[in-house]
């Protein structure tokens, strides 16, 4: 065991380390070395039985320790699933392990080091087309919203756009997201060659830019109208016949809106 740099370990460590305790990993930017003053501290600690309060935040030493109790079982089963192994592989590959009883969470780091993205991507494919395909449902409010000039509507709605396909396009990609921070840059950076047209709508869905002597919330609409039509254009050649129906269905639509709504 090797503590970061910080005195604040070594009297965490006394603290949580308790009967039933399987072991305890840094995880987050303490475990990449990438933390400043303002960073909290992320805390896995492993056990066979869930506490009722599984995630918490608490002050220790004037920081802010986020602490979150997790089975190896659960763990395991998120590499299985691509919309959770994004997030998990990156994360187990990072932590840095500062109690082990039984050497289970070097075997679970080891797992996370010799994943495969390959054995996962059919299952990928599946939920990105899926995503899309339920996203259908907040372009038709989107297109409402706008109509009826309902800012309400068409913001949240734009939102779950935004959410369901920027996650789908990074899944589908197989982006390893070894932080929250940087999710917005990698998706950008992975698709800005080939497919500037949805890195545009991405950015305009999101309020990252703005368009000129337009309402915020009726660029974010329309924007996020494209960001369906560019997604599907991604995902072109793996839409499967169980939600073709729908998606094209919702391009024609969106098609059909653009050309009686007023816009850029």
């Amino acid at each position: 065991m090797s503590l970061p740099n910080d005195p604040i370990f070594e009297s965490l460590l006394a603290w949580l380390n308790q009967p039933g305790i399987l072991g305890i990993a840094i995880v987050g930017s303490y475990s990449r070395s990438a933390q400043n003053r303002y960073s909290d501290v992320d805390v896995d600690i492993f056990v066979d039985k869930l506490p009722e309060d599984s995630y918490t935040l608490r002050l220790f030493n004037g920081k802010l320790v986020s602490l979150k109790y997790l089975r190896l079982a659960d763990e395991l089963s998120s590499l299985k699933k691509p919309e959770s192994a994004v997030w998990a592989v990156p994360g187990l590959r990072q932590m840095k392990i500062l109690i082990d009883e039984n050497g289970e969470l070097a075997k679970l780091k080891q797992t996370a080091d010799d994943f495969d993205w390959s054995d996962l991507q059919t299952a990928a494919d599946e939920f990105a087309v899926n995503a899309l395909m339920g996203c259908s449902e907040e372009a038709q409010k989107i297109m409402g919203g706008l109509l009826q000039e309902n800012e309400s509507k068409v913001l949240y709605a734009a939102w779950g756009m935004f959410k369901g396909l920027s996650f789908a396009a990074a899944v589908q990609a197989g982006l390893m997201i070894e932080s929250e921070n940087r999710i917005f840059t990698m998706v950008q950076e992975h698709f800005s060659k080939d497919h500037p047209a949805w890195v545009r709508a991405f950015r305009l869905s999101f309020g990252m830019d703005v368009v000129a002597n337009i309402p915020a919330w009726q660029t974010r609409g329309l924007a996020s109208l494209d960001l369906y039509e560019q997604t599907a254009i991604l995902f072109k050649d793996i839409i499967n016949e169980t939600h073709r129906e729908v998606i094209e269905n919702t391009l024609k639509l969106i098609a059909s809106f653009k050309l009686e709504y007023p816009h850029e």
